[in-house]
C-alpha cells in the first residue's frame, strides 16, 4: 500500500520468527484511522529495504542467521550462504539478465532491484521487480569457503545447482518466478560477464575491475532477493501518539508506537521505545 514496486516476493525482516501482517493497523483503519507520511517509504530517510546478505535461502535478511538447531528451522528451511564478496558471484533477474553493479550498496542499487524509472545513471536498466538470483560457478563457492548443500541452503525453490549454464536456467523454479529464465539469455550474461573480467572492466554497470570468470561447474543460483527492512510510515498520530481519523479527529482510546505509527524516517528502538513510552504515559492519564 505504501509503496507499489514492493511487491510479493520482498521478504520482511524477522520472518518466520514474526508474521508482520499489519493485523492492528488494519483494524485501526476499519474504525476509520488515518494513513500518514506514506511518501517516507520510498524515501532514503532509513533503510526501508535492504540488500540480502544470506543467499540461497527464503530469509535472508542481514542480522538474523537462522541456526539449524532453532525450533523455528524448519519454517526458515536453510541458514543461507554469507556472502562476504560480490566479487564472487553476479545477480540476475527473473529472465537472466544483469541490472546493476553487484558490488553497489546504496539506494540506487535498490531502486534498480525494485524497478524505478527515471535517471539512476550508469546501466540504467531497472529490473522492474521479480526475483533475483545470484550466479556463481564451483570456484566462487570455494573462494567464499561455501558448502552449498543443506542446511545452508534450500533447494525447494530457493537455490539450484547444474552441470550447465543451460541446465541451471531450466531447473529455477519459484512461487514468484512468474516465467521462466531463458537458457540462452543466462548463457549469453554469463559470457559476456567473463568477457568483462578479461577486460578488467564492467562498461555495462560500472562493476569495480570485475575480477573471477564464472566458468567451472557445477553452477548455481541462489536467491537474492532484497528485503523490506523497515515500514516508515503508517498510522497518523498527535503528538500525544494518539490516532488521529481521515478527519483529524482523535480516536478515544487508540494510540501507536514504533512502526505502526507513521511519520517518521526512523527506524529501530527508539522509533518503539520514545513514543510507546509516549502513548503508555497518555493512556494511563486518559484512565487516571
Amino acid at each position: 500500500m505504501f509503496d507499489p514496486r514492493l511487491t510479493e516476493e520482498y521478504q520482511v525482516t524477522g520472518e518466520p520468527w514474526t508474521r508482520q501482517n499489519a493485523d492492528g493497523e488494519i483494524l485501526a483503519m476499519e474504525i476509520g484511522a488515518a494513513l500518514w507520511a506514506t511518501s517516507n517509504q520510498s524515501n532514503e530517510g532509513g533503510r526501508g529495504v535492504t540488500k540480502t546478505a544470506h543467499i540461497g535461502c527464503r530469509y535472508g535478511y542481514q542480522n538474523l542467521k537462522w541456526d539449524p538447531q532453532s525450533p523455528l528451522f524448519a519454517l526458515a528451511g536453510a541458514s543461507g550462504l554469507t556472502v562476504r564478496s560480490y566479487q564472487n558471484v553476479i545477480l540476475v533477474n527473473q529472465v537472466g539478465q544483469r541490472f546493476w553493479n553487484e558490488m553497489d550498496d546504496s539506494y540506487q542499487f535498490l531502486s534498480a532491484c525494485l524497478g524505478t524509472n527515471g535517471n539512476l545513471g550508469r546501466g540504467s536498466r531497472a529490473n522492474g521487480g521479480g526475483p533475483i538470483w545470484a550466479i556463481f560457478d564451483a570456484d566462487g563457492a570455494r573462494r567464499e569457503r561455501w558448502e552449498p548443500k543443506p542446511p545452508n541452503v534450500d533447494p525447494n525453490g530457493w537455490f539450484f545447482a547444474a552441470e550447465t549454464l543451460a541446465e541451471l536456467a531450466g531447473k529455477i523454479a519459484n512461487p514468484y518466478q512468474s516465467q521462466p529464465m531463458q537458457e540462452r539469455a543466462l548463457e549469453e550474461t554469463v559470457a559476456r560477464y567473463n568477457s568483462y573480467v578479461d577486460m578488467k572492466r564492467d562498461p555495462e554497470f560500472g562493476k569495480p575491475n570485475p575480477q573471477f570468470k564464472i566458468q567451472t561447474p557445477p553452477f548455481y543460483a541462489a536467491w537474492s532477493t532484497p528485503i523490506l527492512h523497515d515500514t516508515l510510515t503508517g498510522l497518523k498520530i498527535n503528538t500525544k501518539c494518539q490516532v488521529v481519523d481521515v478527519h483529524g479527529r482523535v480516536i478515544s482510546g487508540l494510540y501507536c508506537a514504533g512502526e505502526t505509527a507513521g511519520g517518521f524516517a526512523l527506524h529501530g528502538l527508539p522509533r518503539a521505545t520514545v513514543f510507546g513510552r509516549i502513548a503508555g504515559r497518555e493512556a494511563a492519564r486518559a484512565e487516571a
